[in-house]
């Protein structure tokens, strides 16, 4: 059973969100904007100490240690979620809901800090390198530089500007760069590239929360006989930290009219009761709405208010298989397994097969484990097969995958999935199989505004 919470905008399970890992490996988490939970400090070592130490103290007999032990492991930040065990392991009774209470509480306000956009604060003089992993590091996104020559990413500029959200900040150091940027999905990043003159712009754009959206374009469809509809072409683009999931969009859900247009005066929807649920790509989603605006509209502005809803895992747990030439080389008599949480994953195979002289492919078989199953389950499985996975090489450079299978098998509160990864070098010693595991799920409700020009009628 899901019911929304009264006062946060995000759906969460009856007694406890069942999908959320115990999230927050050191250095895999986003780092923290004024204003968020502080993160948990430390090494993972002395973290997860610091975890089973005050639930141990939670279990003394003075009633004073067990509150101060609550307070101080709330205190610690989502990212102590990766270390906290799971419900069986916790005695007595008594303890076991006093850390379910810690538990939602730090993935309350991770959901929270989910909704909200990351902060950016760029002063100094540094090169557009040093500035790209300068945006990372403040805010998780990542900035990726392929696309610009060497020179380019060496030259340095002066930036001064107050700290603000995300999108607006990142889009005027880009601005004053001399740059342009794309939304790069199967990186899931931003690409900087150079300027193109000639390349059109959006015709309006609306920030919300950690969301871009930008109407593309507003174009006019002729029909035999009947009046033309005016197409609108929506892309929306998340925050690259936040992993989408699904995207929920809704015609009956949108209007569009004139600006300052009476209520009522919307123009007539093509198609009301259209409804989509859109694959997730890498953080964005072309959305498309048709209306049919009357002949005798009055002069001036238009206006698009709608909302979509988003379904994100703002952070996720990588579970990571090295030695993938010894686990080929020995079949299925190893069977490693990563334990994130509430998820058990398990490496079933590795199959190497020769392409060419000098390259190979390979076929890496996973199976991946909840601990609950279930109706809940179910409803969620098909976002297990859009799960990011990909190889990792020495140098930290993503491979990512060719192919992904139907599932090789399924059953309550589990899946097996197969990945097929070409053009690998022999011999292969040095990459690691990475599968990305959602730290937690929550749905996100998008409400929009934009006013444009409406385009001549022909």
């Amino acid at each position: 059973m899901i019911r929304r919470h009264s006062r946060m905008l995000f759906w969460i399970p009856r007694r406890m969100v069942w999908l959320v890992l115990f999230l927050g490996a050191l250095g895999f988490g986003v780092a923290a904007s004024p204003g968020q939970h502080p993160p948990a400090m430390g090494t993972p070592e002395q973290l997860r100490g610091e975890v089973n130490r005050l639930i141990r103290e939670m279990r003394s007999p003075q009633k004073e240690t067990r509150e101060r032990a609550e307070r101080l492991l709330r205190s610690l930040g989502p990212g102590a979620l990766a270390w906290f065990p799971a419900d069986s392991e916790v005695e007595p009774a008594g303890v076991r809901l006093a850390v379910t209470r810690v538990r939602q509480g730090l993935e309350q306000d991770l959901a929270h800090e989910a909704t909200q956009p990351t902060r950016l604060e760029l002063r100094g003089r540094h090169s557009i390198a040093d500035w790209a992993l300068e945006i990372t590091r403040q805010t998780g996104n990542r900035i990726l530089l392929d696309d610009l020559p060497v020179e380019q990413q060496r030259r340095e500029f002066s930036c001064e500007r107050p700290p603000g959200d995300f999108w607006p900040e990142f889009e005027s150091w880009v601005q004053l760069a001399g740059l342009d940027w794309r939304h790069d999905a199967e990186q899931v990043a931003l690409r900087l590239m150079p300027l193109d003159a000639n390349r059109a712009g959006p015709l309006q754009v609306s920030h919300v929360g950690a969301h871009r959206l930008a109407l593309e374009t507003a174009t006019w469809r002729s029909r035999d006989g009947q009046a033309p509809l005016l197409r609108l072409r929506l892309l929306v683009i998340s925050e690259p930290r936040l992993r989408h999931l699904l995207f929920q969009w809704r015609h009956m859900d949108q209007s569009v009219h004139r600006v300052g247009a009476a209520e009522g005066e919307d123009f007539p929807l093509f198609s009301p009761e259209g409804r989509f649920e859109l694959p997730p790509a890498g953080g964005h989603a072309h959305v498309q709405l048709d209306v049919i605006p009357p002949v005798a509209v009055p002069a001036g502005k238009w206006q698009w208010q709608g909302e979509l809803r988003t379904t994100v895992a703002p952070l996720n747990l990588p579970a990571r298989f090295d030695n993938l030439n010894h686990l080929a080389e020995s079949g299925s008599a190893e069977r490693p397994q990563r334990r994130r949480g509430g998820v058990l994953v398990t490496l079933e195979e590795v199959v190497l097969r020769p392409e060419s002289d000098d390259t190979q492919m390979a076929t890496i078989r996973i199976a991946v484990n909840y601990n609950r199953g279930g109706p809940e389950f179910e409803s969620h499985r098909a976002w297990l097969l859009h799960n990011d996975a990909w190889l990792e090489t020495g140098t930290g450079q993503r491979v990512t995958r060719e192919s992904i299978s139907d599932p090789t098998f399924q059953a309550n509160g589990a899946v097996g999935m197969s990945y097929r990864f070409g053009q690998l070098s022999k011999p292969w010693t040095s990459d690691t199989f990475v599968y990305s595991v959602p730290a937690l799920i929550i749905d996100l409700p998008v409400r929009f505004t934009l006013d444009f020009e409406p385009p001549t009628r022909p």
